[in-house]
């Protein structure tokens, strides 16, 4: 078994876009809208689903935003609640890539933090919030470097030094 996809449900499909793919630099892959079968799927009759693939710069990633009508109450988040999840990022300059998403509006949970224990000591981690309230993780190892930025502060290459 392998992974195919992560889906989250949004509440505006072009909002949730422009954070991860204008944000967070994920790429578009395909869109589309779904067929009858996804009432069944769902559970819910005359569901309709609109869907967009994402990817990350290396392809071993896919999200799947999904937007669903009619819409259900959201459930919050950002509170890590049980029954939530969060997504996580590595191989970026956390620093950058937060002071460009809070330029941008977006919310984070807090500044960025430097661990003193477990597997990222000694490197940083920060959760920020997309549009609708998921928590996502950017991760930078201790021993991480990247050689180049772009010009919107995600790195061209990153490697991990030995």
């Amino acid at each position: 078994m392998r992974h195919h996809h992560t889906a989250l449900h949004v509440t505006d499909m072009e909002r949730s876009a422009r954070f991860y793919v204008d944000g967070l630099g994920l790429t578009r892959l395909d869109a589309w809208t779904s067929g009858p079968y996804i009432g069944e799927l769902y559970r819910r009759p005359n569901v309709k689903v609109r869907a967009m693939l994402l990817t990350t710069s290396d392809g071993a990633f896919r999200l799947e935003l999904a937007h669903a009508e009619p819409l259900l109450p959201a459930v919050n988040p950002s509170e890590a609640q049980p029954g939530t999840a969060h997504l996580a990022f590595t191989d970026i300059d956390v620093k950058q890539v937060y002071a460009k998403m809070t330029a941008l509006g977006y919310e984070a949970v807090s500044e960025p933090v430097a661990p003193t224990s477990g597997p990222i000591a000694g490197g940083w981690l920060v959760y920020l919030l997309d549009p609708d309230g998921n928590r996502v993780e950017l991760i930078q190892a201790p021993d991480w470097q990247h050689d180049e930025t772009s010009e919107d502060g995600m790195p061209v290459t990153g490697t991990p030094t030995s």
